[in-house]
C-alpha cells in the first residue's frame, strides 16, 4: 500500500461538526484502498457512526472520482480511536449499506453519505498489515 494523501478533516453543520485525521491508502490494481480516519478528541473531533457515512463519502467522492473497485468491499474504512493515556487505541473496520455515496437532506443543506455504518473491531496488527508500503 503507497500512503497517497494525508489531511486534516474539519467539517461542520446541524450537529455534525468533526475533525479527524485522514490518511489515504492506495495499493495495485484490483486491491482496495485504505483509509484510516482518526478522531482528534482534543481538536473537537467526535466522530460517530452517522457523521462516518457522511464523511466516507465525502473522502470517496473528492479522492476516487474515477470510481471505486468493483469488489465486496471497495474501501476498508478504518476508524482510529486514539488512547486517552497510553497504547495504540482501539481501531474499527466500518462496513456501509452502499458504497455509492447518495444525496441526502433538504433545503440549502445538502450533504452526501453513505448511511449508516456497522462497525467490527481490528486488531493493532491487522491494521499494520492492511496500510505496510509494500
Amino acid at each position: 500500500m503507497n500512503l497517497t494523501h494525508e489531511y486534516m478533516h474539519y467539517r461542520t453543520g446541524y450537529g455534525l461538526g468533526s475533525c479527524c485525521w485522514i490518511r489515504v491508502y492506495k495499493g495495485a490494481g484490483g486491491d482496495a484502498p485504505v483509509v484510516v480516519c482518526e478522531a482528534l478528541p482534543e481538536v473537537g473531533g467526535a466522530v460517530t457512526k452517522e457523521t462516518t457515512g457522511y464523511l466516507a463519502a465525502e473522502v470517496i467522492r473528492d479522492h476516487f472520482p474515477d470510481g471505486l473497485p468493483d469488489l465486496a468491499r471497495p474501501v476498508l474504512w478504518i476508524e482510529h480511536r486514539p488512547a486517552r493515556r497510553r497504547g495504540p487505541g482501539k481501531y474499527f473496520l466500518h462496513t456501509f449499506p452502499s458504497y455509492s455515496p447518495k444525496l441526502v437532506g433538504a433545503g440549502f443543506v445538502r450533504r452526501v453519505t453513505l448511511g449508516t455504518s456497522r462497525r467490527e473491531p481490528l486488531d493493532p496488527a491487522e491494521v499494520a498489515a492492511l496500510t505496510q508500503a509494500v
